[in-house]
């Protein structure tokens, strides 16, 4: 009890000596909001693995630290940035959870809105649309980093498309944590607005700095309007010591449709939580994810489909490949409500084990209140192929190289599917580097059948 009442004491108190300096602080219903969150942070504490949600996720790491909120302040310049960071346009870029002008570019003349969340909530005509949109489809009160971001949060990025538009070029939000010199917690919230029939790219990075701990806890709300078409990508490279604590909910009108791609290559721990609501008839929705876990890391992946109208549709595909002594977990979850009918709901999950050691829990579940549908879900797990292996080496090629097709392959299915060429060369390449990180270890894959 005296471990848990010093959390809240000590956050508690860091929320009351910041609070004054958070974007949006005169406006009363944000105020309101963050209260909410703070008052249900407390309440909750920190997740154990007593809870079915965190059972495999043991968060213990990321409370013994007390992190401090990050400060906004210059930084040295930051160098080995992912291309698709250094070229990119328009984007938004955030160090520390704070927005940095210098590292972003806003093309003039844009017809829809793109702008830091504090500059946002500045414009009265913002303000009100982000008002009834913060907080509508992302709840605090049984969701504790939820509720500790939307008290906390700092800065992030908002996008608003109006009805009709059709966003060509992908539009990319870059959140870089950076070493200041102590654990420190960024808290960025992103807010994505699709009007009616608009259509618009996301490219979502986070990447790390730095070797000492740190913790990002972000949460991306998505409201696509009737017909309205998002491509959302998230690249997670946070640094081996950082903490990603990630929560994404989208809510899907009439016909819109959402396609996203999540993959992850770095952190310590890392926890994505991502909620699809299929609010209206004929709505659709499509989930990809790959992760590469090694080392002692541990990578979880909570997905949440609710098929709430009839004639709504989903198809999602998780892949993971995990080496040394890693973990990961994916829990995917498929709800079909009572008066959604003919709902058409496919989802997979597929790993491949590269060590002995290496462990992964999968749980695909479904949970279906109507007879009138098409639903089915399968999960599979297993080792490199050793018929595969032996091939390739017949063929002349070496085990190291001969691997480095085979998890290609693998991953493939999830990174060809990515229709922004850049991303899809960059996690290209970031596959590879991890395969070649890891490939003394999937020399071990021979040894398995015979020992």
């Amino acid at each position: 009890m005296s471990t848990v009442l010093t959390e809240q004491n000590i956050y508690a108190a860091q929320f009351s000596s910041m609070r004054g300096r958070l974007p949006g602080n005169r406006l009363p219903w944000l105020e309101r909001l963050r209260q909410k969150g703070m008052d249900d942070f407390l309440a909750l504490g920190f997740p154990t693995t007593k809870l079915e949600n965190w059972k495999y996720t043991n968060v213990a790491p990321i409370r013994r630290i007390v992190f401090e909120p990050a400060q906004d302040r210059p930084l040295t310049p930051l160098t080995g940035t992912l291309e698709i960071v250094s070229s990119a346009s328009p984007r938004l870029v955030f160090v520390n959870g704070w927005f940095s002008p210098t590292l972003s570019s806003v093309n003039s003349g844009l017809n829809f809105h793109l702008l830091n969340m504090g500059q946002a909530l500045q414009d009265p005509d913002r303000a009100g649309v982000i008002e009834r949109h913060l907080g509508r489809y992302t709840g605090t009160s049984d969701q504790a980093f939820a509720a500790w971001n939307t008290a906390f949060f700092t800065d992030g990025a908002y996008i608003e498309i109006p009805r009709g538009k059709a966003v060509e070029q992908p539009i990319y939000f870059t959140f870089i944590s950076a070493d200041d010199g102590k654990p420190r917690a960024c808290y960025p919230r992103n807010l994505i607005v699709a009007g009616e029939g608009s259509q618009v790219t996301v490219v979502e990075s986070f990447l790390g700095f730095d070797d000492s701990a740190y913790l990002t806890n972000t949460v991306t709300e998505i409201a696509a309007g009737p017909g309205a078409v998002i491509d959302y990508y998230k690249v997670e490279c946070e640094s081996p010591q950082g903490f990603h604590v990630a929560v994404i909910d989208a809510h899907l009108e009439r016909d819109a449709s959402l396609t996203s791609n999540s993959t992850s290559f770095g952190g310590r721990l890392v926890r994505n939580d991502l909620n699809v609501a299929l609010d209206g008839k004929g709505a659709h929705c499509t989930l990809n994810g790959l992760f590469a876990v090694d080392g002692q890391r541990l990578v979880d992946n909570h997905t949440r489909i609710e098929h709430m109208r009839p004639h709504a549709s989903s198809r999602e595909l998780y892949k993971g490949v995990l080496a040394g002594n890693a973990e990961g977990v994916f829990n995917g979850a498929i709800v079909v409500r009572e008066n959604a009918q003919k709902t058409d709901a496919v989802q997979y999950s597929k790993n491949l084990l590269l060590s002995r050691d290496a462990q992964i829990n999968t749980k695909p579940q479904l949970e279906i209140r109507n007879n009138d549908v098409r639903c089915f879900h399968g999960a599979t797990i297993g080792q490199m192929d050793a018929d595969a292996i032996f091939y390739l080496k017949s063929r002349g090629i070496d085990e190291v190289e001969a691997s480095r097709i085979l998890v290609r392959g693998f991953g493939g299915e999830i990174i060809d599917a990515i229709r922004v060429p850049t991303v899809r060369n960059e996690l290209e390449r970031l596959l590879d580097s991890w395969v070649d990180s890891g490939a003394p270890e999937a020399r071990q894959i021979k040894y398995w059948e015979a020992s």
